[in-house]
Parts: structure tokens; sequence; C-alpha cells
């Protein structure tokens, strides 16, 4: 069965194309255009990773990330940031990477196997 990333951005475009590059990698994806449909997903998918923006309305990463945390069941899951704002949020850990945006596909691939395998 193939693992699961859910992507959570509030630009369509990002989404759609890291639906495109998971999915030619063999991951099955799903996506979200806030942090609150983004803990909806969560809750109802269970990805096996979250890639995650910072800065988006009704709700953004920060918010997200901190309510991940604190829900038993998704806690655990592995994040990676992928955002085009400036310096590493207070709130995230140091083993949240954190990307930016423009993405760089081969860079993003790696860090996702590394975290969950194929």
């Amino acid at each position: 069965m193939a693992k699961k990333i859910l992507i959570i951005d509030d630009d369509p475009e990002i989404i759609s194309y890291l639906k495109d590059v998971f999915e030619e990698a063999g991951y099955d994806t799903v996506g979200a255009k806030n942090g609150v449909e983004g803990l909806e997903m969560a809750q109802v998918h269970k990805p096996d990773l979250i890639t995650l923006d910072m800065d988006m309305p009704a709700r953004g990463g920060t918010l997200f990330y901190v309510k991940l945390r604190q829900e038993p069941m998704l806690a655990e899951i592995p994040v990676i940031v992928i955002s085009g704002v400036g310096p590493r949020p207070p709130v995230l850990t140091k083993n949240v990477p954190v990307l930016t945006k423009p993405v760089d596909t081969e860079k993003t691939l790696k860090l996702v196997k590394e975290m969950i395998g194929d």
C-alpha cells in the first residue's frame, strides 16, 4: 500500500504541482487549502507525512502545527514545511525540515524518502 502525503497550502497550483510530483514517485496524496481543512483531512486520512505552508488564511501553519501535536492520534506524523516566508517559526522543533519556495523537486523527494520511505 502506498504511503499517503497530506499537502497543506493555500495556493492550488502548489498543491497540484506537489500532488503530481509525489504521485509520480508512487505516493498517494490528499490536499488541503488551510490549517482548518488540513487538520480535518489529517484526522480522516491519517497521512504518513504532511507538507505544510506557513502563511495561510483560516489558520496558518503555526497554529495547525500546534493543534496537530496536541492530537494523540496525529502527534507523531512527520511534517516538512514548504513555505515562502522568512525564518523558522519558534514553534517548530528542530526535527521539522523547512524548505523554501520555489519547490526544489529533487530535494523534496529525497527528504520525503528519508522521512517515510517509499
